[in-house]
């Protein structure tokens, strides 16, 4: 996360010295997200199969590497090309680390470990404007790369001490070798139609065959994954109603959040012509409030249930960008139109990534925990590179953000996407906490077998 809200304070700095475009440059964010969300599915089932701790800590060296090599790119394709390595890392970080920290917490308590999960990944967010900032102004824009060498170093060296090893049972069989590149393949090649679909033009030939391929070979994806015994994409996940609701609340959420960033990033650096170290700065607000609402969401849901939590986030993110649209001109009034709009999109966005993340587990099996939340975080992946590729089109309508009007339809389909975010989880996550369905489940389950018990009784000849 902190490299991730570093990327995006260098833009400027990036294009300017390597001379590149907009269009361009937004790969350097997309191909690491088309990494991440096409080898997800297979991160996730080889953590599962090889060892958790493994995966995770093979996964920290790959991301530490290529972070090297980023620094050293010698111009724009490389950099985009090391960043693509950067997500074959990233893509087993996501799922390893979360199914290694969920066995160690009890049913009842198990979102609290989530939020704090949550909560950890804002920090980083809140840390890397700033420190994006500061190694800009001493280094350079490679500066931004380098610093993740010894942070990886370091997770590794203690990785190896503390973390604790652990495996799924259900993943003992053979992988299905044939599902691994349609998957790969069908989720890739979606994700290029739609990010290059801005630049070659939605009814282009190629954009249309690509976005056919990808569309054919999910379906085969999914076949394949309903007859093998070992699938890569495991669709029982998919009868558990909380994993419904939170996964789709996740196509929504996911397709305003990454791009609602870049706007506020741009809206500073291009609207205001805020220099690069005030821009982390001011970036800060949201993360920060993030952080504080992550943690306490995470511990709100093992007591009060996910439904309305994540709700109230979803439309506290919705109130934020609706607050951009109505207030912000081209005169900069930083705490009269912008602070209020940043703390509240902290708030939202604390309470819905906790809750959605948290709520697509709730009710996971503990031998899921890996393939579940590589699902979960497949479909964030992709629908955050959606999100971005509308939001950079929207604005590249107008002079790309150095107008107020250029932000008006990109507000608007991020306001529009975290609302609808909040109704999918009013409307179909189950009520109650997760230990409270645990009982009721049980409950039927005993009651149930019971009756079985008493029709076998009166079936028996006196």
């Amino acid at each position: 996360m902190i490299d991730a809200s570093i990327v995006n304070i260098a833009f400027p700095s990036i294009g300017g010295d390597l001379k590149a475009s907009d269009e361009v440059l937004s790969w350097i964010i997309t191909g690491y997200s088309l990494s991440v969300a096409s080898l997800l599915l297979v991160a996730g089932r080889l953590a599962d199969r090889l060892g958790r701790r493994r995966v995770f800590l093979w996964s920290v060296v790959v991301f530490t590497v290529s972070s090297l090599l980023c620094g050293f790119a010698p111009n724009v394709g490389f950099l985009i090309v090391f960043r693509m390595l950067q997500g074959v890392g990233g893509s087993a970080i996501f799922p390893a680390s979360l199914a290694l920290v969920l066995p160690e917490f009890p049913l009842a308590r198990r979102s609290t470990p989530v939020g704090v999960w949550a909560a950890t990944a804002g920090l980083g967010a809140v840390i890397g404007p700033p420190l994006g900032a500061l190694l800009i102004e001493l280094f350079g824009w490679r500066g931004i790369f380098w610093i993740n060498i010894p942070v990886g170093i370091a997770i590794v060296l203690v990785g190896r001490r503390v973390l604790v090893e652990s495996h799924s049972p259900r993943a003992s069989g053979r992988l299905d070798l044939l599902s691994v590149p349609v998957g790969v393949a069908g989720v890739a090649l979606l994700l290029v139609a739609v990010v290059q679909g801005e630049e070659w033009g939605f009814a282009d030939a190629r954009t249309l065959l690509m976005l056919g391929a990808g569309l054919l070979l999910l379906p085969i994806l999914v076949v394949r994954s309903q007859r093998h015994p070992q699938p890569l994409l495991d669709l029982s996940l998919f009868k558990i109603r909380s994993f419904q609701a939170s996964t789709l609340a996740t196509v929504f959420f996911g397709s305003a959040f990454l791009g609602g960033f870049l706007a506020n990033t741009l809206l500073l650096l291009r609207l205001w012509d805020w220099p690069v170290w005030k821009t982390g700065l001011g970036l800060m607000a949201s993360p920060i409030t993030s952080v504080v609402f992550s943690a306490l969401a995470g511990m709100a849901a093992d007591r009060v249930g996910h439904r309305w939590l994540t709700f109230f986030g979803g439309a506290l993110c919705c109130l934020s960008f609706g607050l951009l649209y109505w207030r912000i001109d081209s005169s900069p009034d930083y705490f009269a139109d912008f602070f209020p709009s940043a703390l509240t999109l902290g708030a939202g966005a604390g309470l819905g990534i906790s809750g959605i993340t948290s709520g697509a587990l709730a009710d996971v099996g503990e031998d899921q925990f890996s393939m579940g939340n590589a699902t979960a975080r497949t479909v964030q992946q992709v629908f955050y590179s959606v999100g971005l590729a509308v939001v950079v089109a929207l604005l590249s309508r107008g002079s790309y953000g150095y107008e107020v009007s250029d932000y008006r339809w990109a507000w608007l389909w991020i306001m529009v996407m975290y609302l609808a975010a909040a109704l999918v989880m009013a409307f179909f996550f189950p009520s109650g906490t997760t230990s409270s369905r645990e009982a009721v489940a049980s409950a039927r389950a005993r009651q149930a077998a019971g009756q079985s018990d008493s029709s076998v009784v009166q079936s028996q000849p006196d």
